[in-house]
């Protein structure tokens, strides 16, 4: 039987992820690093709703607004592959662990007051996981940009 806990699902999923980026060229890598680090900053500010809105906004128009079907595109590099990736990444977990599949976007929209913060609850503590394996793995953004 295995009786790991969600910290421990929670760092081997968000190591996985930060494996992915780390095949990426050194602006996207900085760029995903910098952007997981602000996350957790952002949806304390702005709501975890307002937070995935924004990241969505940064993809291109015709990626799939569905985190099942978004693959970050090869161009261009930086900006809009770190951000596809992280969206996709909160994706993948949250529709693992609160959403049960659905876009975390789309179950938030939906959600009662009781389910968006345990959304929001979640999202943060896998920030957290994401967050320090980023720093470790990742190379830093120093393009000044």
């Amino acid at each position: 039987m295995d009786l790991r806990s969600i910290e421990q699902e929670r760092a081997e999923f968000a190591y996985e992820k930060v494996k992915e980026v780390k095949g990426e060229d050194r602006k996207t890598q900085g760029r995903y690093r910098s952007y997981v680090k602000s996350a957790p900053v952002m949806i304390l500010t702005s709501g975890l709703g307002q937070t995935l809105a924004f990241y969505l906004s940064k993809l291109d128009k015709n990626e799939s607004v569905d985190y099942h079907s978004l693959e970050p595109q090869k161009e261009p590099e930086g900006d809009k592959r770190a951000y596809a990736y992280l969206y996709k990444h909160l994706g993948e977990w949250l529709g693992r662990k609160v959403t049960n599949g659905e876009d975390p976007l789309r179950f938030y929209m939906n959600a009662s007051g009781v389910q968006a913060i345990v959304l929001t609850d979640e999202a943060m503590a896998f920030l957290n996981w994401l967050k320090r394996f980023a720093d470790a793995m990742l190379a830093e953004d120093k393009s000044g940009e």
